[in-house]
Formats: structure tokens, C-alpha cells, sequence
């Protein structure tokens, strides 16, 4: 295991370490969504759009603050993560 310590390590980590990202949505402790992310990958993302990175991070955030008091939480959570669209077909 590498020493990745906030205070015990100084050096950057090496290059051939994978770092990855993870993003869950749980309600009680059960994981209902996950999504991983290498952090190479979103390094070349962000140089590309930053900006376009930037609002798919907030989409993350907005779409379980939206389905937070909604019926059928998981399936809205998914679907705006898929979409950008808060509403599910049924509430059109």
C-alpha cells in the first residue's frame, strides 16, 4: 500500500498509481447508485472542457437534491444522471 498520509508523505504518488473517484448515492447506508472515475481520465477531460466537466460534477449533486423528496428516488436519481432531466417520463 502506498503512503498516501496527509502528513506522513510529501512526495507526488507515483505515476503508475491509479486514483479513481467515486461517487455513491446511498439512502440508510444501502448503495442505491455508484460510479467510479479514473482520475487520468478526468485529468484529460478537464483540460479539454472544464467547464462542461464542471456542470456534469453539479449535475451529480442537483439530480439527488431534486429526487430527495420525489416518489421512485432511484429511478429519478438515474434518470436525471442519464438525461440532466429532473422529471421522469410519468410526471410529463
Amino acid at each position: 500500500m502506498p503512503d498516501v498520509g496527509l502528513t506522513t508523505n510529501t512526495e507526488p504518488l507515483d505515476p503508475k498509481y491509479k486514483v479513481v473517484i467515486k461517487y455513491s448515492v446511498e439512502v440508510e447506508g444501502l448503495p442505491v447508485y455508484q460510479e467510479s472515475y479514473d482520475v487520468a481520465e478526468l485529468a484529460k477531460e478537464l483540460e479539454e472542457d472544464e467547464d462542461k466537466v464542471a456542470k456534469l460534477w453539479l449535475r451529480r449533486i442537483k439530480c439527488v437534491v431534486a429526487a430527495r423528496d420525489r416518489p421512485m428516488f432511484s429511478a429519478r436519481v438515474t434518470n436525471c444522471l442519464m438525461t440532466g432531466d429532473e422529471q421522469l417520463p410519468a410526471d410529463k
